[in-house]
This record gives structure tokens, C-alpha cells and sequence, in this order.
């Protein structure tokens, strides 16, 4: 930044500026201010921040202040908003670890359930092959009593066809 740039940015006069630089160049500026083309002299920021008064410099420290303020405000809301965010989302998640020891609790129960109707069905196929067994037993018998009556009645049948027709009472 110029001198004249100092000056217009600040307004500043250029007679106390000059002064001041006069009165530090060998010391405090010493290596801060460059001369250029045209008998201007160049500052560096140090040089500039050292030229300010302290108004101004006051006044820079009050917006600096003022847009620390904002920016504390602006992270004040930003973290309010997110311990919102983390309260619904604990809230969203102790649900949802309720929710999951419910059906937890269910997936015991149904397995449970399903272990006694496994046990239920395992007992009736028992059964049933049992009483199959009892069935095909029954149906043997039967079918051996109707061959010995199918026999019985063949040699019955054959014996009243050998007595001749006359002996014969009811035809």
C-alpha cells in the first residue's frame, strides 16, 4: 500500500504521516517501507499497522470484536440447532432400541412358539405312523379273514353244486 493509498483509505493527513515516518524510518520502519517511482513510498502491512492511530486502530479492533460477535452468534445457533439434531436423533435412536428389544422379545417368543409346534407335529407324525401301522395291520387281517371266507365259500359253493338239483329244498 502506498502512502497516499494510507492516507485515502483512512483518511488520514499526509503531513502527519510523513511526520511519523520521518521520526521512525531508521527505527521501528526500518526495512518496512520501500520508495518507487514518482517519490512514493511503499508500505508493507507492518508499516501500515504502525502508521495507523490508535482510533483507528481502535475502531478496527471494535469491528473485528463486532464480527467475532457475529460469528460466536452464528456458531451459538449452529450449535444449539445441532444439540437439537443430537436430541431427536437420541430420542429417534432410544425408540429404536426399544424397538428392537420388543421384537427381540416377539422373535423369542415365536421361537418359542415354533419349537412347541415343531414338537406338537413331531408328536403327531409319531402318532399317525402309529396308527398307520395299526391300519395296515387291521387291513391284513381283514384281507386275510375275507381270503379264508373267499376259500370257505368257494368250497361251500362247490359242494352244494355237487348234490344233485333234486336234493336241493328251496328251488
Amino acid at each position: 500500500m502506498t502512502v497516499k493509498e494510507l492516507c485515502s483509505n483512512y483518511d488520514l493527513k499526509f503531513q502527519t504521516v510523513y511526520k511519523k515516518i520521518s521520526h521512525h524510518k531508521d527505527n521501528e520502519l526500518a526495512g518496512h517501507i520501500t520508495k518507487v517511482k514518482g517519490d512514493s513510498l511503499k508500505l508493507d502491512d507492518f508499516a501500515v499497522d504502525f502508521l495507523l492511530p490508535t482510533h483507528v486502530k481502535v475502531m478496527q479492533a471494535i469491528e473485528e470484536c463486532e464480527g467475532i460477535a457475529r460469528e460466536n452468534a452464528e456458531l451459538q445457533d449452529k450449535l444449539e440447532s445441532a444439540e437439537s439434531i443430537v436430541e431427536q436423533t437420541d430420542n429417534q435412536l432410544s425408540k429404536a432400541l426399544a424397538d428392537n428389544e420388543n421384537l427381540l422379545a416377539e422373535i423369542d417368543r415365536l421361537k418359542s412358539s415354533l419349537s412347541e409346534k415343531d414338537k406338537e407335529i413331531s408328536e403327531l407324525s409319531e402318532q399317525l405312523k402309529a396308527e398307520r401301522r395299526i391300519s395296515k395291520q387291521a387291513i391284513e387281517e381283514r384281507d386275510k379273514h375275507i381270503d379264508e371266507l373267499t376259500a370257505e365259500n368257494r368250497l361251500l359253493t362247490e359242494k352244494y353244486e355237487a348234490v344233485p338239483k333234486i336234493f336241493r329244498k328251496n328251488q
